[in-house]
């Protein structure tokens, strides 16, 4: 986790933790940074790829195999599991209680139980049972491979040492590794918004109802849709074009990692973009900057390169 950023006492930054260049709030959860976390498969605790490492996640059923299970948690790595055991004040200790207003003074079950499970096979936005009109994304897993329980840090021990012992630098590529960079900052101004905005355009703009999600207004009624249009559909010179083009830094790495990615793109973003497919056209010319909006003849293209539309896409912007 050397990557991370770290808190004003020296805490590592974990990826799923609200953060501003104010503060960082390690009790709440950043539905936006979910949302980025499950479109590019990353873990929740470092932020890195899972690639082919299984996906952990706590579960509430103290035994039997589960071939799946669905979750408001984001997946981790096993080592992140280990290590968030070790530090997260809820994780270690057997008396520790829950501090938020909806569930204030929740006790933590005597036995925590962590699954790990093979692939995460969709992401949703699902209503808050605590909060009625509150939506948040939802994790499903599948596959139950391996697992670990206990009732205080001790007991695992042995087993974080060995996950330790076997750890490996995962290979990214460069545009994996700038939207990584950017994903863990603290001082962009908000919540890793780059990336989130970035992750909306790679696909995650088609998932239903995900501008309802906790924290998503800010990039409602915006041209999200339309360029994830042109990822979707677009050629590769028109999305290198746009990469190019861009002056936003996480915008000029998705699209190359959209590239580098197709064909093993990770499973809940692949549903999402499949769902697009019929929100999208192709082929006729298109002159609208948004709902109801026309484009004047020399309008800046609505993909956000800061070319004449035109110019930049002669056959229309997908997704209009």
């Amino acid at each position: 986790m050397k990557h991370l950023a770290v808190d004003r006492r020296g805490y590592p930054v974990i990826a799923t933790v609200q953060r501003s260049p104010q503060e960082v709030n390690f009790g709440a959860i950043s539905e936006r940074r979910k949302l980025a976390l499950a479109t590019f498969d990353w873990c929740a605790v470092c932020g890195l790829p899972f690639a082919d490492e299984l996906r952990w996640q706590m579960v509430f059923q103290e035994e039997g195999l589960l071939p799946s299970a669905v979750s408001g948690e984001a997946p981790v790595h096993e080592v992140c599991a280990l290590y968030a055991v070790q530090v997260c004040p809820f994780l270690f200790s057997p008396h520790s209680r829950l501090g938020d207003e909806y569930r204030k003074g929740t006790v933590r079950d005597a036995v925590v139980r962590f699954v790990g499970f093979e692939s995460t096979s969709a992401v949703g936005a699902h209503e808050s049972g605590l909060q009625p009109g509150v939506h948040t994304l939802h994790f499903e897993h599948e596959r139950h491979l391996d697992e670990f329980s206990y009732r205080a840090p001790e007991e695992i021990r042995e087993r974080f040492a060995d996950a330790l012992a076997g750890e490996r630098d995962l290979p990214v590529s460069d545009a994996e590794e700038l939207l990584i960079r950017l994903f863990n900052r603290i001082d962009d101004q908000g919540e890793g918004d780059v990336v989130t905005g970035a992750a909306l355009i790679a696909g995650a703009a088609f998932a239903k109802d995900v501008f309802k999600v906790q924290g998503m207004k800010a990039f409602a009624g915006k041209q999200y849709p339309t360029v994830a249009g042109l990822l979707l559909k677009g050629s590769e010179q028109e999305i290198l074009e746009f990469s190019r083009g861009s002056q936003d830094e996480a915008f000029s790495a998705v699209g190359p990692w959209v590239l580098e990615r197709a064909g093993a793109l990770p499973v809940p973003l692949q549903r999402w973009r499949k769902r697009g497919e019929s929100m999208v056209r192709r082929g006729t010319p298109q002159r609208r900057e948004g709902p109801g909006r026309s484009v004047a003849k020399n309008a800046a293209c609505p993909c956000g390169s800061g070319r004449k539309a035109r110019r930049c896409h002669p056959a229309g912007v997908p997704g209009g």
